[in-house]
Formats: structure tokens, C-alpha cells, sequence
């Protein structure tokens, strides 16, 4: 009987010991499958994180970065999973993630090249029903973020080649306007659409110098500043700028700048004016910048950068031509400018525009002068029969314009590219 319990206590021993064996083994292999799922998901996790600083044009990826307690780190190789080089723009981008004792790669096949932070189309996001009216002549596209309703007989798309299609967002309604055989409607590839946000810390660096101004030095002038003069060579003053702690006029002469590489820059805290219809022309070359600290104006007889009305669109000088208000811009009825314009608060146009008009708050485009051939960026407009009123001047929306200064990452990914190694 003592043989017997022995032999029972040693085979259940051994038997409980096997089992306790096999829970334990089974445990371990659950930690490690529960691991190499969470360290799995993790990496796709970066890969997805990846992409999306990609797609806001933030290049270094970097890391580590922390995903339920996993840790990932991303990076990029101009090389392949096996060493070869891979071919110009493309990058394989890798996401490594660890929890625990797993560890996980995942990688994707990129191409990256620079385009334009301006989109395809312009954009009028409104904050009512718009009206187009008759008064108004428009070409081109256009996107308008609200209920629009066209006036018979406005003219659209009527020079040769120049079929106007509207945008408009999910569930906005057009009305009126199809009776004219070169006006469509329809919903852009992204539905809704936003001006985009716009930089402004290159600016305000600028005008913090000019703001730190306390006496005339070479080329700082503090206090009211008109300069008068025949010809205003910016290139003799220090990195060819000049810097205003006040209102600063440029009143009937030539002002000459830099080179599109290097622009020529005026900045000023207070009001910028350029022109005066009560003394001569005044004309700005191409490759300067203007900067305003509260309210910039082209007055009446202004002419900045050169006229290529007589090229087509495509075919113009890639030009750096660019004013800038901390505040309100205005082009005055006799004025022209060649350029890009940018504003914190509205754009007035009165004269004759060639570029980019941005206008965070509103666009102004009330006279019969008004002329804009270019793109808008606005969140409202103003007509000459008040808001949401597109109802005077003459709007031919093209993308022809200099860019080279506002460009971001293009991040394509290669498709059936994902992969585990």
C-alpha cells in the first residue's frame, strides 16, 4: 500500500508539474502573441503617423513616439529592403515598434516631390448665400462654400477656351446660370474646401525690427518717412531693405529692387502708400516686396512689375513681385499690380490685379475697374451691393503664378507597397 501511495503521489507530482508546464508554456506563448500584435499595431500605427506629418509638409519624421505603451520610431532610407539604391524621389519609409520583448517592422515605398500649398482652385468659403450677378464677368474655376444663385445673361466663360466650372460643396444648391453653354456645376474631388492658413512669422519678423527703430541709421528711418525722388535704388541700402518705425510714402518715381534669387524688401510699422494720383506715375520693378505693419495701399497711377499681358498665363516670368498687410491691403482703380498679394484681414480691389489675392476675412470687389486674373483665397466677399454679393469687375481664375516661395511636400505612397519584415 505504501508502494502504491508512492507510485500515485509521484504520477500526480508529475502529471500536475506537466500541466502547470503547459499552463505556463501557454502563457508565455499568449504574452508573446499579444505582444507581437501590439508591437504590429503600433507600427502601423507610425506608418500612419508618418503620413500624416507628411501630408502637413513636416519632413522629419523622427521620434520615438509613444502608442499604447509600445514605443515606435520612424526613418527613412533612400535604399531598398535589400541595400540597392532606389530610384530618384523615392524613399522607403520604416516604422519599428517594440512592446514588450516583440518587435515589429513595417515599411512603405514613398515618393516625394515639392508642390504648391495654393490647390488647384480658387476658394470663396462665404458665410451666407451667394449671388452672382449679372454685372460681373467670370472664367474660369472657382470654389464658393455656400448656396450660390446666378443671374441670367452674367457673363461666364465667355472668352474661347475658358469654360467656367462652380464647386460647390456636399448638399449646396446652384440655381440659375445653366442656360449659359460654358457654365458647369459640381462637387471638387474633396468636397469641402478651406482657404489655407498662411504664414506669417517671415513678416513678422520684419516688422519686429522696424517696431525696434529709434533713430535714422543707414537704412532704419524712425518717425513719418516719404521718400521722393526720382529713382529709389534699393540695392544701396544694406540687404537691400529698408525699415520704417512709422507711415511711409513712395510718392511719383521709379523704385528698383533685387533679383528673384534675392528681392529687395520695404517695410514698414504704420501705413504703406505707394503712389499719389496728384503727382507722376509711380513704378515699382520686379523682385521687391512690400510689407505694412497696419494698412498697405497702391494709390491711383502705381504700375508694380512689368506688364506680360502679352504673353499667355503659362508662358510669363515666374516674377518674386509680393505686398503684405498686417492689415487691410488696397489696389486703387488706376492701379496695377503684377504680384502676389497677401493680407491678415481684407483685400480691396479697385484697379487691376495679376496673382495670388489672399484675404483671411474678406475680398473686396465693388467696381466696375475691379480686374482680377489669378486666384482668390478668402473666407468672405463683398460686392458693390454689399456681402455675399458678386456683382462688379471682371474675375479670369487662373494657377499661373509665382509659387516658388510657398511650396510644401508632395507625399505619395506606392501602392501594395506595405510590408512586414
Amino acid at each position: 500500500m505504501t508502494l502504491i501511495a508512492i507510485t500515485i503521489a509521484i504520477v500526480m507530482g508529475l502529471a500536475t508539474s506537466m500541466y502547470m508546464r503547459q499552463v505556463s508554456t501557454q502563457v508565455i506563448q499568449y504574452a508573446d502573441i499579444y505582444s507581437g500584435s501590439q508591437a504590429h499595431w503600433a507600427a502601423l500605427s507610425g506608418m500612419e503617423f508618418g503620413y500624416y506629418k507628411s501630408e502637413i509638409g513636416e519632413a522629419d519624421l523622427g521620434g520615438p513616439y509613444t502608442f499604447f505603451n509600445s514605443t515606435v520610431a520612424l526613418d527613412t532610407s533612400e535604399s531598398s529592403d535589400t541595400g540597392a539604391p532606389l530610384p530618384q524621389y523615392y524613399y522607403r519609409v520604416i516604422s519599428s515598434a517594440t512592446f514588450g520583448n516583440a518587435e515589429r517592422n513595417l515599411r512603405i515605398l514613398t515618393k516625394m516631390s515639392m508642390k504648391t500649398v495654393w490647390g488647384d482652385v480658387s476658394i470663396i468659403e462665404g458665410s451666407g448665400d451667394v449671388q452672382i450677378k449679372n454685372g460681373l464677368t467670370i472664367n474660369d474655376d472657382i470654389y464658393i462654400g455656400q448656396n450660390v444663385s446666378v443671374e441670367a445673361g452674367t457673363a461666364i466663360g465667355d472668352p474661347p477656351d475658358s469654360t467656367t466650372l462652380l464647386y460647390v460643396p456636399p448638399g449646396a444648391v446652384v440655381t440659375g446660370g445653366q442656360e449659359d453653354a460654358n457654365f458647369s456645376v459640381g462637387e471638387h474631388r474633396l468636397g469641402w474646401l478651406f482657404h489655407p492658413d498662411f504664414d506669417t512669422d517671415p513678416y513678422d519678423s520684419l516688422l519686429a525690427i522696424a517696431a525696434a527703430i529709434t533713430s535714422d541709421n543707414d537704412n532704419k528711418f524712425d518717425g513719418r518717412t516719404t521718400f521722393k525722388e526720382d529713382t529709389l535704388f534699393l540695392n544701396t541700402y544694406t540687404d537691400s531693405t529698408i525699415y520704417c518705425n512709422n507711415t511711409l510714402s513712395l510718392l511719383g518715381m521709379i523704385i528698383i529692387g533685387g533679383s528673384a534669387e534675392r528681392p529687395a524688401i520695404i517695410v514698414t510699422t504704420g501705413n504703406l502708400v505707394v503712389g499719389d494720383s496728384r503727382s507722376f506715375e509711380t513704378i515699382v520693378s520686379d523682385n521687391v516686396i512690400m510689407i505694412s505693419g497696419t494698412l498697405l495701399e497702391l494709390d491711383n497711377a502705381t504700375l508694380y512689375g512689368t506688364d506680360q499681358s502679352a504673353l499667355p498665363p503659362e508662358f510669363r516670368s515666374n516674377l518674386h513681385n509680393e505686398v503684405f498687410s498686417a492689415g487691410d491691403l488696397i489696389v486703387r482703380s488706376d492701379a496695377v499690380l503684377w504680384g502676389q498679394a497677401y493680407a491678415t484681414d481684407d483685400i480691396n480691389i479697385e484697379g487691376e490685379m495679376h496673382g495670388i489675392a489672399y484675404a483671411p476675412d474678406i475680398f473686396r470687389f465693388t467696381k466696375v475697374t475691379s480686374y482680377l486674373e489669378g486666384a482668390i483665397f478668402a473666407t468672405n466677399i463683398i460686392g458693390s451691393s454689399g456681402p455675399n454679393r458678386m456683382d462688379r469687375g471682371q474675375l479670369n481664375m487662373n494657377h499661373f503664378f509665382h509659387e516658388e516661395y510657398f511650396k510644401t511636400f508632395d507625399f505619395g505612397i506606392k501602392d501594395n507597397s506595405l510590408l512586414e519584415f
